[in-house]
């Protein structure tokens, strides 16, 4: 895990990199030689047209959103320290995502008939409309667990997309919502255009499942097997977690537990700080509040955090010093790279697939299925999800199974029609 993987400087040369500064003007500059190598194949307007919203929305992130996040560490000033915009690898991993999404997309999408800027137009929009509903679903399903008191801090650490918090049902629902949109504008066949993009989807899925490892979000749970696993580092989601149910500290129990619902301690650890101090299997475990005594500073910046703990149990109440709090986690499943493998090898059997068959739906139908099972397994070991509607299936389980019935619906209504002759017409004029 390397949820940060070094910073830009606040300033280069005494100017800001970010607002009003060096990343502004770079900006600016792709814009003009872009526009300049375009004039001999569109006019202007139509290159605004089509380009312009995307370059609004790259300039208005440079000026206001990225300069509020930069990180400041506490060093006695009002202000604090300013280390910089911190790159984080999940953010790096979802541009990464995207562009060789795009680039598989372009491939695709070329040899279906689709000129290079009727391309780019809809990958605009499938890509903002897709990240968009990526976060979305994530603060709509994590509203109460999101940092903030107020409506507004909670608002903020929403648009915080580069430090993970996207959910890939949400990214796929908006995405074909912004398809179905242009399509119908172009008076474009989305399915034909669905298969195209399906591969690239895959290859976006790999990279952005490789930046949940690196942010440790989306983790397994606790390895009990002889079976590859991973180690968290002190300050990671599975770390705060075992830490908050007391699974750090040698203490096994069905969930987090809160005053209001103290948890049956369930099993102990030996060798662990619980059986040090005589925790017995059937006692109450009330809470374990965490209390960071070291972490970042302005000359240490990416240094991880280290705790000590307050822990109760039914009537006692113990002080764990940060010598007893291990610095890593219980070892997980590896979920997060068993995702990306999938990913990587649903995207070469869609290739495959696509030179294979000449029925519009079957690549787009047979992604659909193939990742909704895969995905119903990972939830399996996964334990960040809890079960919906009354049952032990995650949301995410659910609309799997609805992916699947879709996949299964496409599959026999490409069957039921010729096959293809040309897979996309040219988009109308």
């Amino acid at each position: 895990m390397r949820p940060t993987l070094f910073y830009v400087p606040h300033t280069f040369l005494g100017i800001p990199v970010l607002g009003l500064g060096w990343a502004l003007a770079l900006l600016v500059l792709g814009i003009v030689g872009y526009v300049a190598t375009s004039r001999k194949r569109q006019s202007i307007g139509k290159i605004l047209e089509e380009q312009g919203i995307m370059w609004a929305v790259a300039a208005c992130i440079i000026v206001f959103l990225l300069p509020q996040i930069e990180t400041r560490i506490d060093d006695g000033t009002p202000q604090g320290f300013n280390v910089g915009l911190p790159v984080r690898g999940y953010g790096v991993m979802l541009m990464l995502g995207v562009l060789s999404a795009l680039g598989i997309a372009l491939y695709r999408c070329k040899r279906a008939g689709i000129s290079q800027e009727s391309f780019f137009s809809l990958a605009t929009w499938v890509v903002l409309s897709g990240l968009l509903g990526a976060r979305i679903f994530y603060v709509v399903q994590k509203w109460d667990e999101l940092a903030g008191e107020s409506i507004t801090d909670k608002l903020w650490t929403a648009i915080k997309v580069t430090e993970g918090g996207l959910v890939v049902y949400g990214s796929v629902i908006g995405g074909l919502i912004a398809m179905l949109v242009w399509c119908q504008r172009n008076r474009m066949p989305i399915i034909p255009i669905a298969d195209s993009i399906t591969p690239a989807f895959f290859i976006g899925l790999a990279f952005g499942r490789l930046g949940c490892l690196l942010n440790g979000c989306c983790y397994g749970g606790v390895c009990e097997l002889p079976l590859p696993s991973i180690a968290f580092p002190a300050g990671s989601p599975a770390y705060m977690d075992q830490l908050a149910s007391g699974r750090l500290l040698g203490m096994g129990t069905d969930k987090v537990p809160t005053v209001a619902e103290p948890q049956p301690i369930q099993s102990v650890a030996s060798h662990s700080w619980a059986s040090d101090n005589k925790i017995q299997i059937g006692e109450r475990l009330v809470s374990v509040r965490e209390m960071m005594v070291a972490g970042p500073t302005p000359s240490t910046p990416m240094s991880d955090p280290v705790f000590q703990a307050e822990v109760k149990v039914d009537g006692r109440r113990f002080q764990v010093p940060s010598v007893d709090v291990p610095p890593r986690s219980v070892p997980v499943h590896p979920s997060q790279v068993y995702a990306a493998i999938s990913g990587l090898l649903l995207c070469g059997w869609t290739l495959l697939l696509a030179e294979n068959t000449k029925r519009n739906g079957v690549v787009f139908g047979s992604g659909l299925i193939a990742y909704g099972v895969l995905r119903i397994i990972e939830e399996i070991i996964r334990v960040d999800e809890a079960g919906q509607f009354g049952t032990s299936l995650s949301i995410a389980q659910w609309i799997s199974i609805a992916g699947i019935a879709c996949g299964f619906a496409l599959i026999v209504q490409a069957y039921l029609r010729k096959p293809k002759e040309n897979p996309v017409p040219h988009p109308a004029v």
